[in-house]
């Protein structure tokens, strides 16, 4: 009788509709699920008289949930749970506490969010809405993204959420107003997805018509859209006077938590999103750079976990000594939080995973801190490199500038920067204010005066000074960055750059970008350069080279660029007898010598081509070429005498008479 009762209910519950559509399918299994709680709830009684005791209502509940996802291919979810009043307190106590114990050194900031997502179950929401609206704010590596990650994460914990996931909108990606589409796509995934929260960061990055569909959403709960959209195989295009119930005109909120996270007040936020949005969000959370305390505590959890991963990843016994973490508060860096522990901790570990490999039997191990990082077992020492040597890096630059022939000016000018950029580091260890200088540069010159090699070495030379994390030189041209129809440019423009960031940028024949006024497509790149310059200050040197003349007129096309590009270097052209060294540097890179007799007639003929001031034939590729002419020349000279010196260059073999 009991199992003709259970299948009573189950059918009068689906009312026979499991042939239905998939998206009716899944609103009866979640009707069901929701009415087979109630009914557990409501009425024990009548439910343990039909399959029994509790444990085994519940293990039916359980058993029928299974068959349910089974006949429909799908994953039920629990429902959110329903907290109001005193439930609501008990719950977020309890998310509170755990937060703070794995966001150390934040307690005034967890207490301050735990609030703002307890708002909604106090306050009450609309599920077509914006559930709430949170402003974080504070300093790089002071735990701003680690303290929504653990929130979304404990939320699920708590039965509050169906899902744990934070929704990264990252708004750089969204610089051009004609990349609406991408962005109303991502929004739209965002606010549809099973993510209870949307996590909006660089906003100061993107297009302000972005930036305003993000203002109404919090202010109303909703986004008008200019066109009508339909969405399918995970693409947003436009609905092309399609008329349909799944034809999109506006994005609602549905009921998901938008987190803006910043480095800057709230009140700075007034320019980007306006008075309004920020009166209207009533949560903003701050972040504090760590205490002594604090980073005391964070550093011996992240010690504790190195002891835990040695051990379960390749059984080491691992003993830190107390040094270790003396060592670790030396290199914190305030601004970079643990940021600038994290890292070490890392290369700490590989460091470790690599002397395992190459020793066989090291059971036990002490790592420990005696003026270098060092690691002891069976009686021998090994001292761990896990800083980078930027001094060896910065030598083999200087060697390299050393070597380049001629251009004073620019060596001169690249070692005051070089010098400037070590006494703000120390100024900054001392905790004295900084000045910065604008790094951007503008090399002019006719072709073959070396503007490419200074610029790699620019980028090397960032990179060892810690101003550039990655140092990578990617070199362009208008091809590169201009499209071939409108609403290209803006997003090619940004692929490159984002290709550069961490790097420097160079763009040769910059001036080729700006054709007259005329030319809106090389405009368009031109203020997408222009505005990533100002967006990524810190992280992207931008170098355009070119004709003197022709760059003082490009430095027009744009108010911004004069201003962005203080440093204008001029490189000038080689005299006969720097062409001379460059050419015995080009042979004696290829594996040749020049002969004796080759001095005096090269270097005139150098010094003629050079008074001409040609700019299409001179300088370091005419010497270039002359080498690979002449080592063309002596082959053939070879052949005929095969007794000859391999590798001497005679005057015989350049084509010079002319």
């Amino acid at each position: 009788m009991k199992k003709e009762e259970r299948e009573k209910l189950v059918e009068e519950l689906l009312n026979n509709r499991r042939t239905t559509s998939y998206d009716d399918s899944i609103k009866i299994i979640n009707d069901v699920e929701k009415q087979l709680n109630q009914l557990l709830e409501s009425n024990k009684k009548g439910i343990d008289e039909i399959v029994g005791k509790k444990e085994e209502s519940e293990d039916y509940l359980a058993s029928l949930k299974k068959g349910l996802e089974q006949d429909f291919n799908t994953k039920i979810e629990t429902p959110e749970t329903v907290v109001v009043g005193k439930s609501s307190k008990e719950v977020f106590e309890k998310i509170n506490a755990e937060l703070k114990e794995v966001v150390i050194g934040q307690d005034e900031a967890c207490d301050k969010l735990t609030m703002a997502f307890r708002r909604p179950y106090v306050v009450g929401s609309s599920p077509d809405k914006i559930r709430n609206s949170i402003i974080l704010y504070g300093s790089n590596g002071t735990g701003r993204h680690k303290l929504i990650n653990t929130m979304g994460e404990l939320l699920k914990k708590y039965g509050l959420t169906v899902s744990s996931e934070v929704y990264l909108l990252d708004m750089k990606r969204y610089q051009s107003s004609n990349q609406e589409l991408l962005f109303l796509q991502d929004l739209y995934v965002a606010l549809q997805g099973k993510n209870p929260i949307i996590l909006i960061e660089n906003f100061k990055e993107s297009s302000p018509i972005f930036n305003r569909m993000l203002n109404e959403l919090v202010l109303e709960g909703k986004c008008l859209l200019n066109q009508r959209y339909t969405f399918a195989n995970n693409h947003m295009q436009e609905a092309s006077g399609k008329l349909s119930k799944d034809v999109i005109d506006h994005l609602s909120g549905n009921n998901k938590t938008l987190v803006f996270i910043s480095e800057d007040k709230p009140a700075k936020l007034m320019d980007v999103f306006g008075k309004s949005f920020v009166d209207k969000i009533e949560d903003k959370v701050d972040t504090v750079k760590l205490s002594e305390e604090a980073l005391s505590s964070i550093i011996k959890e992240l010690l504790k976990n190195l002891e835990k991963k040695s051990e379960a990843q390749f059984e080491l016994d691992l003993v830190i000594d107390e040094s270790v973490e003396d060592y670790l508060k030396k290199n914190y860096e305030p601004n970079d939080g643990v940021d600038s522990i994290s890292p070490l901790i890392d290369k700490i570990y590989n460091s470790l995973v690599n002397i395992t490999l190459r020793r066989d039997g090291i059971a036990k191990m002490t790592l420990k801190y005696e003026d270098a990082l060092k690691v002891v077992f069976n009686e021998e020492s090994i001292n761990l490199d896990i800083l980078s040597d930027d001094s060896e890096e910065r030598r083999q630059i200087q060697a390299e500038l050393d070597e380049i022939v001629g251009l004073a000016k620019v060596k001169e000018y690249l070692l005051s920067l070089e010098n400037h950029i070590k006494i703000t580091q120390i100024r900054k260890q001392k905790g004295l204010k900084t000045s910065e200088v604008s790094k951007h540069m503008i090399f002019t010159g006719n072709p073959g005066t070396g503007k490419t090699t200074i610029a790699r070495i620019v980028s090397r030379m960032m990179k060892a000074c810690g101003i550039l994390e990655q140092g990578q030189l990617v070199e362009v041209t208008r091809a590169d960055l201009v499209g071939k129809y409108v609403g290209h440019t803006a997003p090619l423009t940004m692929n490159v750059i984002n290709s550069a960031l961490g790097g420097v940028l160079f763009i040769d024949e910059a001036y080729s970008l700006y054709r007259g006024k005329d030319d809106s497509f090389g405009l368009e790149a031109i203020d997408t350069i222009v505005k990533a310059m100002e967006d990524h200050r810190d992280d992207l040197i931008v170098i355009l080279a070119g004709y003197s003349k022709e760059m003082q007129e490009f430095l027009t096309a744009n108010s911004g660029l004069k201003s962005r590009f203080a440093n204008i270097i001029n490189f000038d052209d080689y005299t006969g007898e720097e062409m001379m060294k460059i050419a015995k540097s080009i042979a004696k890179g290829k594996g040749y010598v020049l002969s004796e007799e080759c001095e005096k007639p090269l270097q005139e003929y150098f010094t003629m081509i050079q008074a001409k001031e040609d700019p299409n034939t001179g300088n370091g590729r005419l010497a270039r070429n002359k080498v690979e002419e002449a080592i063309l020349k002596q082959s053939k000279r070879l052949i005929e005498n095969p007794d000859a010196d391999f590798s001497e260059l005679r005057i015989e073999d350049f084509n010079i008479e002319d």
